[in-house]
């Protein structure tokens, strides 16, 4: 809806009315019309959803011009960043360890993780923000290593985009920023400099946007009100450990496992948080500074953000994989360090291979449970929308009713999804709650 221009008060003005509509009404609201231009999307963008930066909405619009607005186009540009993901992190690896089989190992990893695949697969920013944190900072490191000006520039350059992709890697740019002053001393020398005007140009290209964001806070603060929801301690470190996991193993809903099954399992979590504190230990003791530090301050500097304020108030912003992504590619560098540096007796040499060819083994068959499932975690908010779209479909003479919510966001999403698995045939009702509901 958002690449095709249209809003959700023109989605509610003109289906909301109390009248019953065609069910392929909604598919409208999914393809691009002549009634709405590219400034259509920045606009609604603008006015309802604020938190979204517009860059990948507008590729994503120039995207389905070219090639068609299917389902599988729509898509498939999330594909081409996350594929092009790959030689950003070969070259990160490079430039941090000077080794092109930890830089291969790096990518093999990112390329069968059962996280990124799942967002390599939907018309969301979040695949690219994964390209743009690689690419940026790969091109910081060169930038503090060649210390040019070009070189600079072309991090201003990427740092703007990557802001105008989504929010998230300012906050990265901000720890990079602490990173430098470390690195080079707390000197003000042409790095810092170079650092400073760099993102000195990011907040000037932004601004246009951090103002619309200012003067509809209002309506942004509502799409993200959910963020602040109150969980247990308990239930947050479980999140945090699963998270963890489906970077290289993932079997979709927890919750709905047998538990049998989830405590089995459980050897296999236990084994990943291992590998991952041994990799991180590698970084720290094996390593220069320059490339120990940078690992964690990519790893953690978003937990030292997020985690203290969920522990205070016991949110959920930790536990939203996507606002934790830095941290994930920080944990997927340090495991491929990790299989590329134990350098120990020929058994056991043998034993860490052997570790190697399961951990991506397990990653594989995850990815293999993703493409086959019906619903995944990340679509938790529509998990009963295939079998809504199921028993509709078996009715004679199907009517869906259904009002708006708080979360008016999900309600519309919800009804935009299923309505591509619904019968034609099915008649729709949306009303407000404050009405009685009259059925022909």
């Amino acid at each position: 809806m958002r690449i095709s221009g249209y809003t959700e008060s023109e989605f509610i003005q003109e289906l909301g009315d109390g009248q019953i509509k065609e069910i392929k009404s909604l598919q409208k609201y999914q393809r691009l019309t002549a009634e709405k231009s590219v400034f259509d999307t920045i606009k609604g963008l603008a006015l309802e959803e604020s938190q979204l930066i517009p860059l990948y909405f507008v590729a994503a619009r120039f995207w389905v011009q070219l090639f068609g607005d299917s389902i599988a186009v729509t898509r498939s540009l999330s594909a081409v960043f996350s594929v092009l993901a790959l030689p950003c992190m070969y070259w990160l690896c490079l430039e941090l360890f000077e080794s092109s089989v930890t830089a291969w190992l790096a990518v093999a990893i990112i390329a069968i993780s059962p996280f990124q695949i799942v967002y390599a697969q939907e018309a969301r920013p979040y695949s690219l923000l994964v390209m743009l944190i690689l690419l940026s900072s790969t091109v910081l490191l060169r930038g503090m290593g060649l210390k040019t000006n070009s070189s600079w520039a072309i991090y201003a350059v990427t740092l703007v985009v990557g802001i105008f992709s989504y929010l998230l890697l300012g906050i990265v740019a901000i720890k990079y920023g602490i990173y430098v002053v470390i690195i080079e001393k707390i000197r003000f020398n042409k790095n810092v400099i170079g650092y400073l005007l760099a993102s000195i140009a990011g907040l000037i290209a932004l601004s246009p946007w951090i103002i619309a964001f200012i003067k509809n806070s209002g309506k942004a603060t509502d799409k993200t009100s959910w963020l602040s929801l109150r969980r247990p301690v308990s239930e947050l470190m479980k999140s945090w450990v699963l998270h963890i996991n489906n970077q290289f193993f993932d079997v979709g809903f927890y919750w709905d496992l047998p538990r049998p099954y989830l405590i089995s399992t459980l050897p296999v979590i236990l084994r990943i948080l291992i590998r991952v504190g041994e990799g991180f230990y590698l970084v720290e003791s094996k390593t220069e500074m320059r490339v120990g530090l940078f690992v964690v301050t990519l790893t953690f500097g978003i937990v030292g953000i997020l985690l203290p304020a969920n522990l205070i108030r016991r949110g959920i912003r930790s536990v939203n994989t996507r606002n934790m992504i830095p941290c994930y590619l920080g944990i997927q560098i340090s495991v491929a360090y990790l299989f590329t540096q134990v350098q120990v007796t020929t058994q056991l040499q043998k034993l860490w291979r052997l570790a190697l060819v399961v951990l991506l083994s397990i990653g594989i068959a995850s990815c293999c449970l993703y493409v086959s499932a019906d619903n995944w975690w990340n679509k938790s908010a529509s998990l009963l929308n295939v079998s809504i779209a199921r028993t509709v479909h078996s009715a004679s003479k199907p009517l869906i009713i259904t009002d708006f919510s708080e979360y008016i966001v999900w309600d519309i999403g919800n009804l935009l999804g299923m309505s591509q698995k619904i019968d034609p045939k099915a008649k729709l009702l949306l009303m407000s709650p404050k009405n009685n509901v009259e059925i022909p």
